[in-house]
């Protein structure tokens, strides 16, 4: 075999040879990399770990409303009268108060309530509408309050007894009450 055609097959082999030790030097460091045994957490930067903490720390804390009552008692009234009151209360958390909803216990009570968030430190209303229409005697019904506290939710009540306007429904009240206060055994009584 010539001399040339020897050569130019030993750099052709020793190029091959580099190539493939080249190859295994770059495998082995990405691997040796890989593989690093260090603390993931000497990693993290300090920067990101304060504000993962004070997410966290922000996603701690709640608004919370403070009422000034939470039981309003209108006292006696005509069937048939409209009740109007609000509950006063203050956002006494460290975020701001988020109202989404307000349910009753019953159509006849209408809720009105603030649609802006309420800021730390501030006091706001909701107002609430009673119709006694059709409700003798003795009611009580609930104020359901969807927001962003804690809970979720918060209950208050308004109470009233309201004298019938027919005489009918006050004979049946007044039976109904004996009852009640234990004054007549209600086998006695024909409610109709």
């Amino acid at each position: 075999m010539p001399v040339a055609v020897l050569t130019l097959k030993n750099k052709l082999i020793n190029i091959v040879i580099m190539k493939k030790i080249m190859l295994l030097f770059s495998l082995t460091a990405f691997l040796m990399m890989a593989c690093n045994n260090d603390n993931p957490a000497s990693k993290i930067k300090d920067e990101n770990l304060k504000k993962a903490q004070q997410k966290r720390e922000e996603m701690n804390k709640f608004p919370k409303m403070a009422f000034e009552t939470k039981e309003i008692d209108f006292g006696t009234h005509n069937e048939g009268d409209i009740l109007d009151t609000v509950f006063k209360f203050t956002n006494t958390g460290e975020v701001p108060l988020v109202i989404t909803n307000v349910k009753t216990s019953c159509g006849c009570t209408t809720p009105y309530w603030p649609k802006k968030p309420i800021q730390p430190g501030e006091s706001d209303v909701i107002k609430v509408r009673f119709n006694t229409n059709h409700k003798p005697g003795k009611q009580t019904k609930t104020i359901t309050i969807h927001a962003n506290t804690k809970n979720l939710t918060e209950v208050v009540k308004i109470k009233s007894y309201n004298i019938p306007k027919d005489k009918k429904g006050k004979e049946k009240l007044d039976k109904i009450n004996k009852i009640l206060n234990n004054k007549i055994d209600p086998k006695q009584l024909k409610l109709k």
